[in-house]
């Protein structure tokens, strides 16, 4: 029985979750991360601010509408692995900001402030896998990024899912998800649940209350969610997918 999600190892920012190796490091009173919080506000459009938000108890039925499958459906069938993909991945499609950030960067000296997150992100990739044992040179690769603002008002959380591949063939050796948290949004104190990231692990919820300037890296075959958001301001994250 595990009472508390993470438990500490002799190597600083790694952790273990019931007992999955984690990379969890709060970046504490950053201005790069305000910096980005507002920059990203300006940057995206609505709909991409939204994406991969979800009403509880409510389909996203655009979505599905607008859906075409991309894979073979079929009645029967065994598969050789447990990688299959649980929930859906993405309202839209990826906003892919840090990448937007260097497009614009010429454009844009703030945008620069971008390059330290992605620094933050990698090197706790690489610690990450340092801490299991892995002794070859890392380059880590973001193949996936999208920045998110939930409404203070609107409810909004995503349900449980995982970042698996579509087609097994996809999937690679060393292939992790993570979030950098921009700001908390200040969730009300009547919902004690508010905006409250969880793990999925082994019959049990494992809570994490996001921080500005907090970093989470994990395995993306672990299922996680996001508890319904009321606050006083926007929650914001930055969810990429990372791998080497």
């Amino acid at each position: 029985m595990y009472n508390k999600p993470f438990k500490k190892t002799t190597k600083e920012n790694i952790f273990h979750l019931a007992p999955i190796p984690i990379y969890k490091r709060v970046y504490k009173d950053c201005p790069i991360t305000e910096n980005i919080y507002h920059i990203g506000k300006r940057l995206l459009n609505p709909t991409q601010k939204l994406m991969g938000q979800e009403l509880p108890g409510v389909y996203d039925t655009d979505r599905q509408a607008n859906y075409e499958v991309n894979y073979q459906r079929k009645e029967e069938w065994t598969e050789n692995h447990e990688l299959q993909p649980i929930g859906s991945r993405f309202h839209v499609e990826p906003n892919d900001f840090l990448k937007l950030t260097q497009t614009n960067k010429k454009n844009n000296s703030g945008l620069k402030d971008a390059d330290l997150i992605v620094k933050r992100i990698k090197m706790g990739f690489k610690e990450l896998l340092w801490s299991q044992g892995h002794k070859l040179k890392i380059d880590p690769t973001i193949t996936e990024s999208w920045l998110q603002y939930y409404q203070p008002e609107d409810g909004r959380g995503h349900n449980a899912h995982n970042h698996n591949r579509w087609q097994y063939n996809e999937e690679k050796p060393h292939m992790y998800s993570g979030g950098y948290y921009l700001h908390d949004g200040v969730p009300l104190k009547d919902h004690p649940y508010s905006g409250v990231f969880a793990f999925h692990v082994r019959g049990s919820k494992h809570f994490i209350r996001p921080k500005a300037g907090m970093l989470l890296i994990w395995p993306h075959d672990i299922v996680h969610s996001v508890e319904p958001f009321y606050g006083m301001t926007e929650r914001a994250v930055i969810n990429f997918n990372i791998q080497a």
